[in-house]
């Protein structure tokens, strides 16, 4: 595939999210829906939640989650509107379809952008 065939939309980066939250979680769920908490529906703990902010910041380019901010992301929602909203103030960037594709491999999974999440 060519990076065009895979090109990720800023459309389906609500999408991107809740595959990389299905991905790291340690009780992940067949799919993820914006409700879900973080804690009691997923299972994140102090490691997994580094993991997952780790990965977040390093796939859509954001600045190091500051740990204040990171106490209010309760839900998948939260993070959602966390990267839509940083990608609309030009704080971080939708990720490039081969950039989730590797990230989903690393987890033994394939981005498919028409897959519900």
């Amino acid at each position: 595939m060519t990076s065009t065939e895979t090109a990720v939309t800023a459309e389906q980066v609500p999408a991107v999210v809740r595959q990389v939250v299905r991905l790291v979680a340690p009780q992940p769920p067949a799919q993820v829906g914006n409700d879900h908490q973080l804690i009691g529906d997923l299972g994140f703990h102090s490691l997994a939640l580094a993991e997952l902010a780790f990965t977040l910041e390093d796939l859509f380019g954001l600045d190091a989650i500051t740990p204040e901010r990171a106490m209010t992301l309760q839900t998948v929602g939260d993070i959602v509107t966390l990267i839509t909203e940083a990608i609309g103030a030009g704080q971080a960037r939708v990720p490039d379809g081969d950039d989730v594709q590797a990230f989903c491999a690393q987890y033994g999974a394939v981005w498919d952008p028409g897959t519900p999440r």
